[in-house]
This record gives structure tokens, sequence and C-alpha cells, in this order.
């Protein structure tokens, strides 16, 4: 076999190789396209249900509020707790708002925004649960009433609210501090990075690993 015939089958070899590559590379983004789009569906509609529930209870607080009017402490409670649900209504909406702006059509950065976006709002519901600790007699009291019909308010005593109101006041400034802390540019600190970790959705993060394998991928295949 003469050499120029050697290299020419080389050559042609090469090109069904990188045809090959070629190939799998394109099958191999597709399946992970397709696994983060899955979880990206699968986040909308537990944020759709969540945006149902809080909608509900939003509802249901407004009735709660009016017809508890003469029961100072139980309408107080009521409202303050609404004052929660509302921002969190709020949250979802911009969530599934967000979710259906994902285009896996579009390029990789695009979707990794908004993905990042969605994570962000996730921050929301943490700091939620934060300004929500020193009010917690209001969730108490609204639920002990609700689903047990007790209104523990009339058994406290003025030794109780003196303690609660002195422990909650010192709260205040680890309270604002930590929420000043926990966004995503201080994941550095291993406190913010677990927190919004625990609390944060893993679906988003799967997604988001999925595009990281992509991403890999290609860097390999130009290497």
């Amino acid at each position: 076999m003469e050499t120029t015939e050697i290299i020419k089958k080389i050559e042609a070899y090469e090109i069904k190789i990188e045809e090959s590559l070629t190939l799998n590379k394109a099958i191999l983004k597709t399946i992970q396209l397709e696994k983060s789009e899955k979880k990206i569906r699968s986040i909308l509609v537990y944020r759709t249900i969540d945006l149902f529930l809080f909608a509900f209870l939003t509802l249901y607080l407004g009735n709660y509020v009016v017809t508890h009017w003469s029961e100072t402490h139980l309408a107080i409670s009521a409202i303050i707790v609404s004052v929660f649900v509302l921002i969190a209504l709020a949250g979802s909406i911009g969530q599934v708002a967000l979710l259906q702006q994902i285009d896996f059509s579009k390029p990789l950065v695009d979707i990794r925004k908004k993905i990042e976006l969605v994570n962000t709002q996730n921050i929301l519901f943490i700091k939620l649960i934060l300004l929500s600790i020193p009010l917690w007699w209001s969730f108490s009291l609204l639920s002990l009433d609700v689903f047990l019909g007790f209104d523990l308010y009339t058994h406290l005593n003025d030794v109780f609210i003196s303690w609660y109101l002195i422990c909650n006041t010192a709260l205040v400034i680890p309270i604002i501090w930590s929420f000043n802390k926990l966004t995503y540019k201080n994941t550095h600190i291993g406190w913010v990075r677990k927190t919004i970790g625990l609390f944060s959705g893993t679906k988003t993060r799967k997604a988001t690993g999925y595009l990281n394998e992509i991403e890999d991928l290609e860097v390999l295949t130009h290497l």
C-alpha cells in the first residue's frame, strides 16, 4: 500500500472520529439540557402550588381579621402574619415569572442567569424566617386559635410578656446583622453558605449542575 493511500485512510478515519465525537457531544448536551429543563419544570409546579397556597392564606387571613376585629390581640396577630404571607406570595409570583422565562433554546449563559435569579429569590424566604423570629407570638396565638380554638393570650401574665419583650429586643441587632449578611456575595462565609444551601432549592442546584457538565464537556472537546 502506498504512503499516499495510508495518509488518506488515516485522514478519513480522523474525520469519522471527529464526526463521532461531535455527535456524542450533541447527544450528551441534549440529555443534560433535558435533565435541567425537567428540574426547572418540577420547580415551576411546586412554586405554582406555593403561589395558590399563599393566595388562599391571604384571603383566609383577611377574612379572619374581619371576623375577629373585636378581639384586638387576634386581629393584630393575623395582620402581622398576613404581611409575611403577602411578601411570600409576591416572592412566589416573582419565581413563577422567572421560571417561565427560562428558554432552554438560548445560550447556556442566559439559562444560568435565569436560574441564579431564581436562587436569589430563594433568599427572600430565608430572610422572612429571620424577620419572623421576634414575632413568633403572632404565629403561635393565631395557630392555637385556628386549629385548637384556644386563646393563649388570656393565659399570659405580665412577667411572661415583659421577658418576651426583653428577649426579642435583644434579638433585633443580631437578626438585622444576619439579614444583611445573607446574600450570594457572602457565600465565602461558612454559615452563610450553609444556610443558603440548607434552605435554597436542591432542584435548582441540580439544574445548574447539569449545565456545568455541559460546559465542562465543551471545554474538554476544545482541548
